[in-house]
């Protein structure tokens, strides 16, 4: 059978297995130092709590061994990534089968197991990514049945190289087993933003640009010729396909790490060596990025003398139009233009971003100079998680939503905020920045922990109240269930809505209502109703005097669990003795049978129900969906209570309770800020006095508005 064809020359597919192979070794790089940096400490402490000396003098003798040849295997498993090709199993005959079979030590067949578990694991979490991945490269290397297990680039060839680089580890299998744990944790768990960066690239380059990860998985069994309406034609240079044509194509349904890998994509993309170069003087040998450099250096003396900077996307065209026209400077070129051009996009939609609080926009402005400097010299900087500057900002994202002026008065957080963005806007070396960056973040680290033990602790309290809540709603119920079936004198329906209900509630809290403690203590409200209504026959008067004994016993060791007195007990043993003897005919009825109690403890009397509130919407009154949707929100939730004409006031949701269904709500200081009901929220939401937050980071949602900004830049130059 012949090869399928494929969609692009041979040297292209070369260059192109070879740029994915060179960004996976560049992603992988940093996490495997931190795996054996994990390494080095997990070992140490399994040494440390050995239980002999025999195991830990294994485990020391393993860090040692895995010190001396980290290096050696670090560089010896990125050299192989990429090296095995995907290939179909081969047809064996059965005759043959039983000469090819040698025997598996248990050694080899534990790495095995463990790196199959590895594979599969992560090729299940990362289905729709590994898909179309899997579908990309089986297309380019003329494969269409290749799979996310037959993948050069995927979990189980990935594992099979770092088992190749460490075969040479002399350590025991335990260890060995434990440095594969870590190698799925740090290297197979990273894995996605890799996938994602890689498949971007393949569809910028025109392989499969309209595949999307909710096709139908059987296809991926199915091997199928590569359907012609999507190869390239062979006179195109597919590797010059439009960038942006490409994202319009994949980004349509783009989660948080597609939007950074399409940003970077669209940052480190090539120009095209046919287009035309302009003229250049040949006094003109500045180039682009130090001219912006001397650009924003001037302007970096503004925030520092209270003069405002230029909108985000004024100064990014200021910065280019200085760096096209300057008497000494070369033109950008169209990289670091898009980089300016991006990052101004950026600090725009940040600007107008309703979940940043007025105050604090200032602020994220202040950032606009030093991102602009680092995209210019690290193209693709705001795709790095592990950037500093990437950092600050995520982290100033989720300072900032939470703000507002009742949880910082005295503005004294928006201060030392300020000051540090401003020390860090005006350093000139990195290693200053970080540490001020470092230094912020240790700050408003402290600060959230003690926000989140006054949380922890307001939690507590309202769960407490709640729970006593339902407690005492359920045993009012049941009471009010045994008391409707039987007339009683007032006397029994105040002993048992008053001082046994107080037992009841502390049952029902400490061993709940299914457990016998509370069962028991059900019962005897049940016999003192029967009690109340006996005959006189022979054997109802039979189990009166035998429930006598029985019921003041109870009635004793039950008051004694609620801390009456003394007097208080013995009080009511004794009337419930007379109550007894008088139904048993012994005694006339007492006196304090028919008693009305005082007003304060009125037979029955029982607290409201906090949710029975009149003027609260019911849930008819509202949308239905708005409803739904609130009681769906997880905690974590931003909530703004208020209107812009006064003193708009933000918490979280932080707890739900499940007996009532109310939502509590705290600020950043973790201060209860309110207490409501769903329905209550709903209705406040369509007056327009409560909006929920994006909950999505504050720069992805920033990429995401650039994206559908380039996307539809794209769209209007195409109907032009």
């Amino acid at each position: 059978m012949s090869e399928p064809a494929r969609p692009l020359p041979a040297p292209a597919v070369t260059k192109l297995m070879r740029e994915l192979v060179d960004s996976l070794r560049v992603r992988l790089r940093d996490p495997m130092t931190a795996l054996f940096d994990t390494l080095d400490d997990t070992l140490f402490e399994l040494g440390e709590h050995a239980r002999s000396g025999e195991a830990q003098q294994q485990y020391f003798a393993a860090l040692r061994e895995c010190r001396r040849k980290r290096g050696t295997i670090q560089e010896s498993f990125l050299a192989a990534l990429g090296t095995t090709s995907p290939s179909l199993p081969d047809t064996v005959h059965p005759l043959h089968v039983h000469a090819q079979l040698s025997l598996v030590t248990p050694e080899d067949l534990e790495e095995d197991i463990a790196l199959d578990s590895m594979a599969a694991r992560t090729a299940q979490r990362l289905s729709g990514t590994l898909y179309t991945l899997g579908q990309r490269i089986g297309y380019l290397l003329g494969d269409a049945g290749m799979d996310a297990m037959r993948n050069p680039l995927g979990p189980l060839h990935i594992g099979k190289a770092f088992r190749s680089a460490a075969t040479n580890l002399e350590i025991g299998l335990q260890t060995r087993l434990v440095l594969y744990k870590l190698f799925e944790r740090q290297i197979l768990g990273g894995l996605e933003p890799a996938y994602t960066e890689m498949n971007v690239r393949l569809a910028a380059a025109g392989v499969l640009p309209t595949l999307s990860p909710r096709q139908d998985r059987d296809r991926q069994r199915a091997p199928a010729a590569p359907r012609v309406e999507q190869r390239v034609p062979q006179h195109v240079p597919a590797v010059r396909q439009p960038v942006d044509d490409a994202l319009h194509a994949v980004s349509t349904d783009l989660r948080a790490a597609d939007l950074l890998a399409a940003l970077r994509v669209l940052l480190i993309r090539e120009p095209d060596p046919d287009a035309e170069q302009p003229t250049l003087s040949s006094r003109r040998t500045t180039p682009a990025a130090d001219v912006m450099d001397r650009a924003l250096g001037r302007l970096r003396a503004r925030p520092l003398s209270g003069k405002p900077l230029p909108p985000p996307r004024l100064l990014a065209a200021q910065l280019l139009a200085e760096a096209r026209y300057a008497d000494d400077g070369l033109p950008p070129s169209p990289q670091q233009s898009a980089t300016v051009d991006i990052v101004g996009r950026v600090f725009d939609a940040l600007a107008h971003d309703h979940a940043v609080p007025r105050p604090m926009q200032p602020l994220m402005q202040t950032l606009l100079l030093p991102v602009m400097r680092a995209s210019l010299r690290q193209p693709g900087m705001l795709a790095e998680n592990n950037h500093p500057l990437r950092q600050l900002l995520d982290l100033m994202g989720e300072n900032a939503i939470g703000w507002c002026p009742s949880v910082d008065p005295d503005e004294s957080l928006l201060g030392s905020i300020r000051e540090a963005l401003q020390q860090i806007a005006g350093s000139e070396h990195g290693d200053e920045a970080n540490r001020t960056i470092t230094q912020l973040r240790l700050q408003l680290e402290h600060q959230r922990r003690r926000a989140e033990l006054a949380e922890q602790r307001v939690v507590e309290a309202t769960a407490g109240r709640e729970r006593l809540w339902q407690a005492r709603r359920e045993v009012h119920q049941a009471l009010a269930n045994t008391l409707a079936s039987a007339p009683v004198p007032a006397w029994v329906r105040y002993l048992i809505t008053h001082p046994w209900a107080n037992c009841l509630v502390l049952l029902w809290l400490r061993h709940g209502m299914e457990s016998q403690p509370y069962r028991e203590a059900l019962h005897f409200a049940e016999s003192l109703v029967w009690c109340a209504s006996a005959g006189t026959d022979r054997v109802e008067q039979l189990r009166l005097r035998a429930l006598m004994p029985v019921m003041e016993i109870q009635l004793r060791q039950g008051l004694a669990t609620v801390a009456y007195q003394d007097g208080e007990i013995r009080q009511l043993v004794s009337e419930l003795q007379q109550f007894l003897r008088h139904r048993m005919g012994e005694l006339p009825a007492p006196d304090f049978l028919e008693k009305e109690p005082p007003a304060a403890n009125a037979p029955g009397a029982l607290e409201a129900d906090p949710g029975n509130i009149e003027d609260q919407p019911m849930p008819q009154q509202i949308d239905p969906d708005l409803l739904a949707r609130i009681r769906s929100l997880r905690p974590g939730t931003w909530f703004e209570f208020g209107t812009e004409a006064q003193h708009t006031e933000r918490a979280r949701l932080s707890w739900v309770s499940p007996y009532s269904g109310r939502c509590l709500f705290v600020n950043r200081n973790g201060v209860k800020v309110a207490e409501r009901r769903p329905e209550e929220i709903a209705h406040d939401i369509e007056s327009g006095l409560v909006h929920i937050l994006e909950s999505a980071q504050m720069l992805e949602r920033a990429l995401a508005q650039v994206l559908a900004q380039l996307r539809g830049d794209v769209t209007q130059a195409k109907s032009a």
